[in-house]
């Protein structure tokens, strides 16, 4: 992030949200990238698009995203709705995402896709019981 803000990691607090254009995380193919901000407590990535490999290792590291075209200014206060696939900037109003399906979001609800594999395995071993 210091190639747009040099100040970032410094700026940066859990829950906080980044709102970014077209194709953001392109030139990482590495999970380090998504892991990376959800240790800095990024909440969620909202973005016109996202590079595939940044968006399918986001879901991988159970970090939360959504494609939609928003318009707001750094600081704005934004609510994302990941189950409707909405975000609402007051005063600017309700922004319409592509709303993920019901399987990633259940990935993102577990934590990423190893915690979400762990947990359909011990579902598994209990229904076998």
């Amino acid at each position: 992030m210091e190639g747009v803000d040099p100040e970032f990691s410094k700026k940066a607090k859990p829950g906080d949200i980044i709102v970014a254009g077209d194709n953001f995380g392109c030139g990482s193919s590495r999970e380090q990238a998504p892991l990376a901000l959800k240790h800095a407590g990024i909440a969620c990535v909202v973005a016109k698009s996202f590079a595939r490999i940044f968006f399918r290792n986001a879901i991988n590291v159970g970090l939360p995203l959504m494609e939609a075209n928003v318009e707001c200014e750094v600081g704005d206060e934004i609510e994302v709705d990941l189950l409707k696939g909405e975000v609402r900037v007051p005063g600017r109003g309700m922004f319409k995402g592509n709303k993920l399906p019901d399987f990633l979001l259940d990935m993102l609800t577990d934590g990423g896709l190893v915690a979400h594999r762990k947990k359909v395995q011990e579902q598994q071993k209990e229904e076998k019981v």
